[in-house]
């Protein structure tokens, strides 16, 4: 991890002038007599500034992205383990089953206690509900109908007194029992519906509990660890497998504190890792 510092550097010769000579030192070429003065040449160049980069090296690990501890939803026994550690698995592909032939029977015994309900309200399977299409309401209906026909013929009669007071009151009685009865086969209807509604829920749970036999990858990865073999007996909850996702690969480093200061979004990061130099 490294940021610019800045360094100023300049190159300058700076020149030495020689004057005076060795009293004894003397040149063949020069007059006799002569002091020797040597010229050295100077060269200058102008300051520049330019970047030096610094590095923090730290050491670090190298992380999946995601993992995922795959657990079993329903209890059974392991029947297929089609996956080893280091195998590549897509989305939704199946890590272990378990046996289903006791959650199969639940769904056959859940669609029974369905049918049977759905039958009583007189409901095609998945039809909609209404109250009056229950044969126990229509005939508690008709026998209303009937009863307040006969109540109204006998009131009529009652009037221009050709039946008895005992008629009458027995046909208002009559009338008022069937009102009551039409109630009572409402009420019951509509507790029926409700149990048809608790059942047909019990089917879809009794139907999720097959499709979870297969427990399968929450993603595209690699499978790090299987933790079950055929024969094992595993509960709700049991992990059987992990699988993690590597492409991105996260890296986790340490930084120390006094180096907090240089980290930032947008500064390089250059990885080396043992394996491949």
């Amino acid at each position: 991890m490294h940021g610019p510092l800045w360094r100023f550097s300049f190159v300058a010769a700076v020149a030495g002038l020689a004057a005076g000579c060795n009293a004894d030192a003397t040149d063949d070429t020069a007059p006799a007599g002569s002091n020797l003065v040597t010229l050295v040449p100077v060269v200058v160049a102008a300051a520049v500034e330019r970047p030096v980069t610094r590095y923090i090296r730290v050491t670090g690990t190298l992380r999946a992205q995601e993992e995922a501890e795959v657990a079993a939803e329903v209890a059974g026994r392991i029947v297929a383990t089609p996956v080893e550690r280091g195998t590549r698995v897509g989305h939704g592909a199946a890590l272990v089953r378990i046996a289903a032939t006791e959650v199969e029977a639940q769904v056959r015994e859940a669609e029974a206690n369905a049918a049977q309900l759905e039958a009583k309200l007189g409901l095609d399977t998945g039809g909609e509900f209404d109250v009056q299409r229950v044969p126990e309401v229509a005939n508690a209906r008709a026998a209303v109908d009937l009863a307040q026909a006969d109540f109204e013929r006998v009131r009529m009669l009652f009037a221009r007194q050709l039946v008895s007071k005992a008629e009458f009151d027995l046909r208002s009685a009559q009338a008022d029992s069937a009102r009551r009865q039409y109630e009572v086969a409402r009420n019951s209807a509509a507790q029926q519906y409700q149990a048809l509604v608790a059942a047909r829920a019990r089917v879809a749970l009794a139907r999720k509990a097959v499709d979870d036999t297969v427990v399968r990858a929450p993603f595209e990865g690699v499978v790090g660890e299987r933790l079950v073999s055929v024969g094992d007996y595993v509960t709700r909850g049991t992990k059987v497998a992990s699988v993690m996702r590597i492409d991105p690969i996260r890296v986790e480093l340490t930084v120390p504190e006094q180096y907090i200061s240089e980290v930032a979004v947008g500064r390089a990061v250059s990885l080396e890792v043992n394996a491949y130099p």
